[in-house]
């Protein structure tokens, strides 16, 4: 069964030096839910080393790995979607960050 939380809020942390994640981790987004519920983090990884398997912890937070290049996609679907959801397959350890259904040309300039 997949997991599925609304983000309502987000915190970054850019760290230097972290030995975590293998000593390639280089950040930390934080999602929080309703109430300032915490979620659990996206860990930002250097680009060219292995991602760490995705997993949720006996509290139910999430820890979801990404490559540094998809950084700036990341924050900008937090910055610009008005509904933003982080969606986990415990079995298949997969995620995504997911929008809602919005119609095409939404006022919206193309990138």
């Amino acid at each position: 069964m997949i997991v599925s939380q609304k983000i309502e809020s987000y915190s970054i942390q850019i760290v230097s030096n972290y030995t975590g994640g293998g000593g390639y981790q280089m950040g930390f987004v934080y999602l929080y839910g309703e109430n300032l519920k915490y979620l659990g983090y996206l860990g930002i990884i250097k680009n060219g080393q292995s991602l760490p398997q995705n997993r949720q912890d006996a509290r139910g937070v999430l820890h979801i790995y990404y490559h540094e290049t998809e950084l700036q996609s990341i924050l900008d679907t937090l910055r610009n979607e008005t509904f933003v959801s982080l969606e986990f397959n415990p079995s298949s350890k997969w995620a995504s960050i997911s929008t809602s259904k919005e119609h095409a040309g939404n006022g919206e300039l193309a990138a």
